[in-house]
């Protein structure tokens, strides 16, 4: 679910259920096909319902395909929250490796920022930061 919100503005989108690699890639698509349309570099990805947040697949995917899309594609780097709960939160620092891979490439000349949260609000608040 891809919903455009320019009172925010940003895009939200929400992983109703556990996915193929294949529909990740093509939600991942979409969403920047949805921010083109609304010159949006504020993303909110919701990810409370996903039971992987990233794999070797998806870090290969967004590393080498889909992030290098993003450099200077918009009037600022995108920003990326990525909304997950607080248990996989808590499950994910000891082993923090495939979001933190995502992160660490996380930079102004890379062409987007990410940040991960356990609350929408403060998500949000990050995102209006820019």
């Amino acid at each position: 679910e891809i919903t455009p919100r320019p009172d925010l503005p940003a895009i939200v989108a929400r992983w109703q259920r556990e996915i193929t690699p294949a529909e990740l890639q093509a939600g991942y698509f979409a969403i920047l096909e949805a921010a083109d349309a609304h010159t949006c570099w504020r993303w909110l990805l919701d990810l409370r319902r996903r039971e992987d947040l990233a794999t070797p697949a998806l870090n290969n995917l967004v590393t080498a395909d889909f992030f290098p899309k993003l450099v200077r594609r918009y009037p600022a780097p995108v920003r990326i929250a990525f909304l997950i709960s607080p248990f996989r939160a808590a499950a994910q620092q000891p082993s923090a490796s495939s979001m933190a891979t995502i992160s660490a490439k996380s930079t102004i000349e890379n062409g987007y920022i990410t940040a991960l949260f356990t609350e929408e609000a403060s998500a949000y608040q990050w995102l209006a930061d820019a």
